[in-house]
């Protein structure tokens, strides 16, 4: 049997005499050297293979004439496998993939979150949308004929956001923040029972927005579950047609 250095040499050689661009019929010593090793090691003769050039130039030219030199034949082609990928590799790219969907999933996300402009602390609890079967008080939106949205309610409070009764080119909306429970229809108006009845219009860039302090003994903490001491902030969402509450 062959010796560790021996195999070496061995594949070496046979790579040089199988594989694809082989060269060893032009090196007669690495052609014989392969021989005697393939004879050691079992393996069929190579000059059954690859004809060294020495036994081809020195045949007689009647020989040659006679009877045709064996053909080489090509070396065997390789076959392509695909890359076996171990079980660390498939968890890494597929922990990958999982970061790619989950930040785009975050992008569209991130969207629908108002940021804290000022930086103070302020949190979004809560997005407000659309509810067409609700109907403000008609003293809230008097001159307004088209353009009121009532939006869902929230501890108690409702927004109504109407067009701005300024008709200039480029006027803002304007909105208005109350709880029903704490407003009484009257023949000549409305009275409100509450402390926070607030009315706001928007500016240029700026949406209409209304903050208020539920303070200890503010009527409106009785018609929702918020603790005394909380501020909020609801501000009109043009973009989504929401209103969006902060708490801070």
């Amino acid at each position: 049997m062959p010796r560790i250095d021996d195999d070496d040499e061995l594949s070496a050689l046979r790579r040089r005499a199988y594989a694809p661009g082989a060269d060893i019929a032009d090196d007669p010593e690495a052609l014989q050297r392969l021989i005697e090793l393939e004879s050691r090691d079992g393996s069929s003769s190579t000059s059954d293979v690859v004809a060294a050039p020495s036994e081809v130039e020195s045949a007689p030219v009647d020989a040659i004439g006679e009877e045709e030199p064996t053909p080489v034949p090509d070396p065997p082609r390789r076959k392509f496998r695909m890359p076996h990928l171990r079980r660390s590799t498939t968890i890494l790219l597929a922990a990958a993939a999982l970061v790619v969907v989950c930040a785009g999933t975050a992008l569209v996300l991130v969207q629908r979150v108002q940021t804290d402009p000022l930086q103070v602390g302020a949190t979004q609890i809560a997005r407000l949308t659309p509810d067409p079967d609700f109907r403000p008080p008609s003293s809230f939106t008097q001159g307004v004929s088209s353009g009121v949205t009532s939006f869902a309610e929230f501890q108690g409070f409702r927004v109504a956001v109407y067009a701005s009764f300024d008709t200039g080119e480029g006027a803002s909306r304007c909105m208005t923040v109350w709880q029903p429970a704490l407003l009484q229809e009257l023949g000549n108006g409305t009275s409100y029972d509450g402390r926070y009845l607030l009315p706001s219009c928007g500016a240029g860039v700026f949406p209409p927005s209304a903050t208020l302090l539920l303070s200890e003994g503010s009527p409106e903490l009785r018609n929702g579950d918020l603790p005394a001491g909380t501020a909020l902030q609801f501000v009109y969402d043009a973009a989504n047609d929401e209103v969006v509450v902060f708490e801070g």
